[in-house]
């Protein structure tokens, strides 16, 4: 359809105005605004500071986040479908008495979570002391005891594969030593020497030298299973106290709708520190300047005027960098995401959207052509709608395949796909029919390859042409008609010509005549006009000769429509491989648990497979193919200020 023309806006508000100037174009969601603006050589501005207040947004927005991750799941609220569409939130959502519980909520849900945390730390640590401690339970002496005025106490850890009695014995025989505990645990000795202090000294050397560990539950002043025992009893009062705090939580978690719709609210107030962000302030004013797609106008002018702002709207200048919105009817909407992936059209060209979708549609359509893929992806997509109402880009995908598979549906009855060639191969391998019926309308593109060639060509072929009509109109609208007819009007006759002429031959009459006398007729006019720049008439003649040999440029780009044959013979042969498979086993037990499986996985590959085959390479004869033909690109997406939110959507404007 086009590209919405757009308007320059710069407002201007009283400084005190500037929040409520904020909030109101992040509700009305459709001005972009730019930060990059020029506001003239006297004006003194600066950026509005707002780093303060942001800091304490993203303190709450932290805080609401831990509140809604601790009730999430918990109590009796039942969990969400994972497929189910978000609830919608009214737009300028302000019930106080609802936001100030929320807020009492949140700030319960984080002391307990704050508290859960602390918990969690201790109960660590005291773990890992209890499980340090486990190998010394058995021992008679407190930890902390060093020994006596005459003799130290020294204990710890020898490694696995140390024998700890026979090194004992060894100390023992040569030292004024003895082995008081002895105990094993995975391995590894956990022992405790009594030693005279005036042979401490060797006693060390000689542990140390097999690898030997100081203890480190050196601290308690009662024996291990005493401070084991005491240990187990702070684990078991802080476990108490985590079940105490989750009962808490699930008496909370009731009410968490409130909790995510404040969230949302939070974010949403985000969104007006944002749009204060892209302001300037003056002395006593605040500045914005940015686009407003033209028929949005009066609802801008209303709220400007509702805060009242000074405003001055007017067209693009040619340097200006201009936000492109797409305004298309409801098909072609669909189809925008395909236009968008490649590089929306530059403001003020042609935007090619709807031409494409049709496009489009036949090429995918003839890609994939079956009837029970058509129809399943339809129905998933129709489904999709219904169930998640998505918006923006999803909605748009979903409604393009779903536009995509009822167009399947009827290139499949004209081919006789129906889920590839199953009934055909349950006849006559389940049914016992004598051969193979031939259930298309039009032809069979297994059985008659080389005439779906010929279909895949004559689609490429009018995609050209589509394409070359399109540059013709861009040229003849902006004024270079001339340009029009020589550049694109020579191209389209020849082609023309070329389609007349092998009907023509096909048909065995005069039409092959007429058809090659356009050939002719059109490479003339290439001839003679495409050196038109030249002043030489050598050159002249020379570059209208040069011209021709694009034409193994558009020879090269026909034959990439084979590709629709690839396609689509990929599609149905995998397909009639699957049912061969599904339908050997006939109508045995067996045979019957072999159909289902072969052809509920295979079909189910298939179309995964073939639905992005299709879309890839659909849209790849529509950036290369087509869009070379004619398309300037580089638009900026309009970006307009507008809420955030996660849990929800806000309700669409009246």
């Amino acid at each position: 359809m086009s590209v919405s023309k757009m308007k320059r806006l710069t407002a201007a508000v009283c400084r005190d105005g500037c929040d409520e100037l904020a909030r109101r174009l992040v509700w009305l969601s459709c001005v972009d605004v730019d930060v990059t603006a020029k506001l003239g050589e006297d004006c003194v501005s600066e950026p509005i500071d707002l780093s303060a207040e942001a800091d304490v947004l993203r303190d709450r927005i932290g805080e609401c986040e831990r509140a809604i991750g601790l009730l999430s799941g918990r109590g009796t609220v039942p969990k969400a479908p994972l497929l189910a569409p978000k609830p919608e939130l009214e737009r300028n959502f302000a019930d106080e008495k609802l936001l100030s519980e929320a807020d009492e909520l949140m700030r319960s849900a984080t002391e307990i979570s704050d508290e859960l945390e602390a918990i969690a730390s201790d109960r660590a640590l005291l773990a890992g002391e209890l499980e340090a401690l486990h190998p010394w339970r058995g021992f008679d002496l407190p930890t902390a005891f060093v020994g006596t005025k005459k003799t130290s106490v020294y204990s710890g850890s020898l490694p696995s594969g140390v024998n700890a009695g026979g090194l004992a014995s060894e100390i023992e025989e040569s030292l004024a030593a003895a082995l008081i505990y002895n105990n094993q645990v995975d391995g590894i000795s956990y022992v405790s020497f009594i030693v005279h202090n005036d042979d401490l000294q060797a006693l060390t050397r000689v542990l140390s030298s097999a690898g030997f560990v100081r203890s480190p539950v050196a601290k308690y002043k009662v024996t291990p299973e005493t401070a084991g025992r005491a240990l187990e009893e702070k684990l078991m009062t802080l476990d108490e106290r985590s079940l105490e705090l989750y009962r808490n939580a699930d008496a909370l978690a009731p009410k968490i709708s409130y909790l995510k719709a404040y969230y949302d609210t939070i974010l949403t107030s985000q969104s007006f520190i944002d749009a204060k962000k892209r302001m300037f302030l003056t002395e006593y004013t605040s500045i914005l300047t940015g686009w407003v797609p033209e028929k949005a106008i009066d609802e801008v002018i209303k709220e400007l005027e509702a805060v009242g702002a000074a405003y001055e709207l007017r067209d693009p200048e040619e340097d200006e960098d201009v936000p492109v919105l797409l305004e298309n009817n409801k098909f072609a909407t669909a189809f925008e995401p395909v236009v968008g992936l490649y590089s929306l059209p530059k403001y003020g060209t042609f935007d090619p959207t709807m031409v494409m979708s049709i496009f489009y549609l036949i090429i995918f359509a003839f890609m994939f052509a079956d009837v029970g893929y058509g129809l399943i992806l339809t129905g998933v997509c129709l489904a999709g709608l219904k169930l998640l109402k998505p918006r923006g880009g999803l909605k748009k995908f979903l409604q393009m395949f779903a536009y995509c598979g009822m167009a399947c549906v009827v290139t499949g009855v004209l081919f006789g796909g129906y889920f590839g060639d199953l009934p055909t191969k349950m006849a006559v391998n389940m049914f016992g029919a004598a051969e193979e019926a031939d259930l298309s309308l039009w032809f069979n593109p297994i059985n008659d390859p080389m005439m779906f060639l010929i279909v895949s060509l004559a689609i490429g072929a009018l995609h050209l042409v589509g394409a070359l009509a399109v540059k013709f109109y861009v040229l003849w609208s902006s004024g270079k008609k001339l340009d029009a007819v020589f550049d694109a009007g020579g191209w389209i006759i020849v082609f023309l010509g070329a389609g007349v002429a092998i009907v023509g031959v096909a048909l065995g009459n005069i039409m092959s005549k007429i058809g090659l006398g356009l050939v002719i007729g059109g490479y003339l006019l290439l001839i003679c006009t495409q050196g038109r720049a030249e002043k030489s008439p050598v050159m002249k003649v020379l570059k209208g000769l040069m011209a021709l040999y694009d034409t193994i440029s558009y020879v090269s780009d026909l034959l990439s429509y084979s590709r629709i044959l690839s396609l689509g013979l990929a599609s149905a042969v995998i397909a009639s491989v699957f049912n061969l498979i599904g339908t050997m086993g006939g109508l045995s037990f067996g045979g019957i648990a072999i159909f289902i499986v072969a052809v509920l996985v295979g079909h189910l590959l298939n179309i995964a497979i073939n639905v992005l085959g299709s879309f890839v390479h659909t849209s790849r004869l529509q950036y290369i193919e087509f869009f070379g033909k004619f398309y300037e690109d580089g638009g900026r997406a309009f970006a307009p200020l507008e809420p955030m939110a996660k849990y929800h959507v806000y309700k669409e404007k009246n």
